[in-house]
């Protein structure tokens, strides 16, 4: 087979400055690719009506960055449409991509659409089911409201997915997730798990004076969580579990890092309990602090209620050495059951978060020689299991095997 140089990423959101799960495992797939050799090109999308940024993240990544406004279905999609398209063309004048790799369906869908995909190799990295985090995230809007943009972007994805030479997902649930929602053959999905840069995310020595200079008040034991503030995270669970732990007289204090939606409904909720010197909201915190907090806290707590596709955050924090607990939904039971099967609540209530937190704190947090081997246990374990560079390895071998049988069927 021949070399693999070029290699096309498209995507509804931008490589620079990733924050959300989605946007990091783009930006490490595009730029851990290029390490190995591959050119990557990449075709990106921001919200608004600035011009296209054109810009190189690194020496063989280059990035078109178009915008499109969500806010008008119509001007939206002419903008997917005429942008990618143009975008496409300007990428191809020297020579044609080997595969396509696409995140998010809406551009995936618009260069099907406009037959730019055609007879190319594609890879279909799926992170979650649009149309139900739609439906999650505008709870509070009629059935009948959501009922068309719901089916739409359930339609536009089934649409990708059944073109897609390869679909890449990061957890088992996720992969019966599709095959279940969207009639797709089990055959043509791989689990390829998330990752961590581990030089980033790694243990710090002297976590006392951290927890200081972070503002963590003495002599308490300290949660953290990392989280857009969504309904379907399950932060108000989470702060109803402070509430009763503080009752059982547990000096316990709660650090929310993220902005989102919900916030002012958390910040009600905490006063309604009267939490506001047992829980803080962060809001945003920078990529470049987030390792600190990790390694800060005591326990790392992921209390989701609906749709956890993998939660990058996991790995994070168990790579900083703060053990994980969380909620058995989605691919959460697949990472902590591989851990350690007493880190998962019973379920994603306030009761059964009260009494997993206790029981660990109980259980390891009393012992301090047996809460330091808990934490070197967790590095361990994230070290062997999601490094980036294991991520990479797999990824470029199915793109190399997706690749090698197109010629093989060319031939």
């Amino acid at each position: 087979m021949k070399s693999i140089t070029k290699i096309l990423f498209v995507a509804d959101v931008a490589l620079k400055s990733p924050s959300s799960g989605s946007e990091q495992v783009l930006c490490n797939q595009a730029l851990g690719l290029a390490r190995t050799g591959m050119n990557v090109f990449a075709i990106t999308r921001q919200n608004g009506s600035v011009p296209t940024v054109h810009r190189n993240l690194d020496q063989n990544v280059k990035e078109a960055c178009y915008s499109a406004s969500p806010d008008n279905v119509f001007k939206f999609f002419g903008s997917l449409f005429k942008e990618t398209s143009r975008l496409f063309k300007s990428f191809t004048q020297d020579k044609f991509f080997d595969a396509a790799v696409c995140h998010h369906p809406f551009a995936y869908f618009s260069l099907l659409i406009s037959g730019k995909l055609k007879n190319m190799p594609v890879i279909h990295v799926f992170h979650s089911p649009t149309h139900q985090e739609y439906l999650l995230l505008n709870e509070q809007k009629s059935r009948l409201r959501n009922a068309i943009p719901a089916k739409a972007r359930w339609f536009i994805e089934r649409y990708c997915l059944k073109r897609s030479n390869k679909i890449v997902v990061l957890s088992h649930y996720m992969k019966n997730l599709i095959v279940d929602t969207y009639d797709i053959s089990a055959d043509s999905i791989v689990v390829n798990p998330g990752g961590v840069d581990l030089e980033r995310f790694v243990p710090v020595s002297d976590r006392s004076r951290l927890k200081e200079e972070l503002g963590f008040p003495r002599e308490h034991i300290h949660l953290l969580t990392v989280r857009n503030l969504e309904s379907r995270m399950g932060l108000d669970n989470l702060i109803k579990a402070i509430d009763i732990i503080k009752k059982n007289s547990l000096k316990i204090y709660l650090t929310i890092v993220g902005e989102g939606p919900e916030r002012r409904k958390l910040e009600l909720l905490i006063q309604e309990y009267r939490l506001t010197a047992d829980i803080k909201l962060t809001g945003f915190v920078s990529s470049e602090s987030l390792p600190l907090y990790y390694c800060a806290a005591d326990f790392f707590i992921l209390p989701t209620r609906k749709l956890e596709g993998f939660g990058l955050v996991t790995p994070e924090s168990l790579a900083c050495g703060t053990p994980v607990l969380g909620t058995p939904i989605g691919a959460t039971e697949e990472i902590l059951a591989n851990f350690n099967r007493n880190f998962l609540f019973k379920n994603a209530t306030p009761h059964a978060m009260a009494r997993g937190i206790q029981s660990a704190v109980k259980r390891y947090f009393k012992n301090e020689t047996k809460y330091n081997e808990l934490r070197c246990s967790c590095r361990d374990f994230a070290q062997k299991n999601y490094a980036w560079q294991r991520h990479i390895r797999q990824f470029k071998s199915i793109i190399v095997d997706v690749i090698a049988g197109r010629d093989a069927r060319l031939n």
